[in-house]
């Protein structure tokens, strides 16, 4: 996030409000993402993490879709959960310039491909676990 947004605490206690939604977003596009994915998930969040522009990851993530390393259903059902975050932003920043809101647009973006990633190594290790004890 800019460092303009970050300093304004009214707008960060606004965003920390959100973090129980934020997760469970996350756990929603950690299922049914597919084995062997997680490095499919880190990389799209170093995209996000090294980019200030949505399109971009959104961009990313169709061009790996496109490449079979995701699932072109998931895909289009993430960029849909993702891109959904806008309007989250905007109610947590309704009266701000639109660049902050978009910037506060990445930082939820990231916050849930983070969160996914969590949950996607909690389900993998699980259904390993599974697996071995059925066998």
């Amino acid at each position: 996030m800019s460092r303009v947004a970050l300093l304004d605490p009214v707008l960060m206690d606004k965003l920390e409000q959100h973090q129980r939604e934020l997760v469970e977003k996350g756990r929603e596009l950690a299922h049914n993402l597919g084995s062997d994915k997680e490095r499919q998930l880190r990389n799209i969040l170093a995209i996000a993490e090294g980019s200030r522009s949505w399109a971009l990851v959104e961009l990313f993530m169709r061009y790996q879709a496109g490449r079979r390393q995701l699932n072109a259903n998931w895909t289009e059902k993430a960029i849909s959960e993702l891109d959904g975050l806008k309007q989250l932003a905007r109610s947590i920043a309704p009266d701000k310039q639109p660049e902050i809101v978009a910037e506060l647009h990445l930082e939820l973006v990231k916050r849930v491909l983070g969160y996914a990633i969590w949950w996607y190594v909690w389900q993998s290790a699980a259904q390993s676990k599974d697996r071995r004890e059925r066998s």
